[in-house]
């Protein structure tokens, strides 16, 4: 006969209940869109200006889950902001604030999504991508700082940001504990 209150039938049972549990529980992925230039929509850029005031440029550029990404900039500078249904949601002074030194921009032309595939649609709740700047000594070191977005429709907003040199999975780590639902 089981003895139901021995403590190692116990702890086997309680193991086995567990990884059931996990096992149904969807692994986040990433998925990977892009800010290329060549491959977004223009909406203006003083590259195609005749004699530009100072550097801009704004470039819409493919999302997913029903977001759109504005990467745009200006002097020097560049960040990405969210389109939600219409809804613009503006991350620049978030963004800017996260990354120490001058001059922060867009390192890349990749913009990374976190999320959950349900069914066969990728369902994003985070996005990470990659900032550059120059830290404010002799040398003008440059300075790399992974920034995270926790999606929220046109509530979107920066929860967090990662040095590059401790690497993107401590960065996915970060967008998965901050944006999972």
């Amino acid at each position: 006969m089981l003895n139901l209150m021995n403590p190692l039938i116990i702890l086997t049972l309680l193991a086995l209940a567990t990884s059931v549990v996990s096992a149904a529980d969807p692994k986040p992925e990433s998925e990977f869109t892009t800010t290329d230039p060549k491959k977004v929509k223009i909406l203006e850029d003083s590259s195609r200006e005749k004699d530009p005031e100072i550097d801009h440029f704004r470039h819409l550029c493919p999302g997913l889950g029903g977001y759109l990404v504005i990467h745009e900039g200006g002097d020097l500078r560049s960040w990405i902001n969210l389109i939600y249904d219409g809804s613009k949601t503006d991350l620049m002074n978030d963004t800017l604030t996260a990354c120490p030194g001058q001059f922060p921009a867009k390192a890349n032309n990749v913009v990374q999504w976190r999320g959950f595939r349900k069914g066969g649609t990728f369902a994003p709740y985070a996005i990470i991508y990659r900032m550059m700047s120059s830290a404010d000594d002799e040398k003008q070191t440059r300075l790399e700082t992974l920034v995270i977005i926790k999606l929220d429709k046109d509530k979107s907003t920066v929860v967090g940001h990662v040095p590059a040199k401790e690497g993107n999975e401590k960065a996915e780590l970060l967008a998965d504990k901050l944006c999972k639902p």
